[in-house]
């Protein structure tokens, strides 16, 4: 008898295995079918508890459940139509624009300012050449792969940039570019490390439904670039790290990633970050513990303003004649330094009106509101995460320049993405996006949660 009953429940068992196998062989994706397998395994469980309640015995309860799954054929076909990878030819479209737009401008620009520029124009279209190739390996690693990875990445990446301060370059008043020379070529760190931000959404993902432990970790791997960064000094990118990568621990705290209060934990963060640093520099600043030239920058930004600043009067000066459409008879190639890099909006504006200038916002809005979305709307957490934290890179270096070249902010190291020139911010921008596309590419195949190292995989 007990053999019989023995033999009763194999006979089950094999009857729900091979339902399952019959329905993950019609599945051509291989990344879905453990997802799959796993939600179709919890969905037979939960009915065969109903079936059970209902008064069945488990035996007829089993065999009621793989019944009511339907055919396991077409249940298969109607899965691998649904869990597969997408392309976000929208995205892409808007990708190949800036592309196109970015190669004409910068053309136009070598053809109107003399020889010297073709060099520049040429560098541009190999950068950007290059960008595309970059975010096309992304997209096909998979941004798991990398977040899986995050930890080892990030110590790479803040380890090359303190690699590269002691043979960065001395160019003016302290300012060190951070390059790092290889095969013939310089690698700016400045610009590299701002792939971090994705990166530490790995990061922060490892520590996963942990309490204020793994709060309080994720919190020091996000101090640890800043502080190198201002030790370059670089300001200005530390500051932008710290921002994006804030928002994004907001969101994961937000969603429930930590087991803590997220009142308290997001004020904390927050505090720690925005009060704490401006009490220490106000002390600093007071006690004149600063160095002649910073305190010197800083009486020009917060106490006379900008009138002290010869390319923000300048800037100033050629809003006032630019035209909407036609140029505003300023020279601005012979008037303005990297006209062509941080500052090509007031070229753009200067030499073609302000609806020039306008058209390459609006397209470069329209992007990052496409980046943005695209973030927002995954089911999958990590891949959320991870989406922001470039739209936020891509955001805050978008309105930074932009309050550069209307002379609202002082005046520092920027680039505009996609059209500035120069190669370094070119391929981080291209990147970011190959992360994105990734995200999209899985946003059918991935559920909520994923695993990537020792956290549970739920559905």
């Amino acid at each position: 008898m007990r053999k019989k009953i023995y033999d009763k429940k194999i006979e089950n068992e094999k009857l729900q295995d091979k339902y399952l196998e019959k329905v993950l062989e019609q599945i051509r994706c291989k990344k879905a079918k453990p997802y799959i397998a796993k939600e179709l395994e919890s969905h037979l469980e939960d009915q065969i508890a109903d079936n059970i309640k209902s008064g069945m015995n488990k035996e007829q309860a089993e065999k009621e459940a793989v019944r009511d799954m339907g055919d396991p054929v077409e249940t298969g076909v109607e899965l691998d139509r649904i869990h597969k990878p997408q392309i976000a030819w929208k995205l892409l479209l808007l990708v190949g624009l800036l592309s196109i737009a970015g190669i004409i401008i910068h053309t136009i620009i070598a053809q109107n300012t003399g020889a010297a520029n073709f060099i520049s124009s040429r560098k541009y279209i190999v950068h950007v050449i290059i960008g595309n190739a970059v975010m096309c390996g992304i997209y096909f690693l998979d941004y798991t792969w990398i977040a899986r990875h995050a930890k080892k990445i990030g110590v790479a990446l803040m380890a090359a940039c303190i690699l590269a301060s002691v043979f960065g370059i001395n160019i003016v008043n302290g300012n060190i570019y951070w390059p790092l020379y290889i095969s013939g070529h310089y690698i700016f760190m400045k610009a590299f490390i701002l792939l971090y931000v994705p990166v530490y959404g790995g990061i922060i993902y490892h520590y996963h439904g942990s309490g204020y432990s793994g709060l309080v970790k994720s919190f020091l791997w996000l101090l640890l670039p800043v502080f190198i960064m201002l030790q370059a000094p670089a300001f200005m990118t530390a500051s932008t790290l710290a921002i994006c990568m804030l928002v994004m621990l907001t969101v994961a705290i937000l969603n429930d990633w930590f087991h803590v209060s997220k009142i308290k934990a997001i004020a904390g963060i927050w505090g720690v970050s925005v009060i704490a640093p401006a009490v220490v520099f106000a002390v600093m600043y007071v006690g004149d513990y600063l160095s002649a030239y910073y305190k010197a920058r800083i009486t020009a930004w917060i106490g006379s303003g900008n009138e002290t600043n010869y390319i923000a009067n300048l800037i100033h000066g050629m809003l006032k004649q630019d035209q909407m459409i036609g140029a505003n008879g300023v020279n601005i190639s012979q008037k303005l330094p990297d006209y062509n890099a941080d500052y090509i909006l007031t070229y753009l504006s200067a030499t073609y009106g302000i609806i020039a200038g306008i058209a390459a916002c609006a397209m470069l809005v329209v992007l990052i509101l496409a980046v943005f979305r695209t973030a927002v709307k995954q089911k999958n957490q990590l891949g959320m995460v991870m989406g922001c934290g470039c739209g936020m890179i891509l955001l805050t270096s978008f309105l930074l320049n932009v309050l550069i070249n209307v002379g609202a902010f002082p005046t520092v190291m920027t680039f505009l993405p996609f059209l500035s020139a120069g190669g370094n911010y070119i391929v981080v921008c291209y990147a970011m996006l190959g992360i994105v596309l990734s995200v999209y590419k899985n946003k059918n195949i991935y559920p909520k949660h994923v695993c990537i190292g020792n956290e549970k995989m739920t559905v």
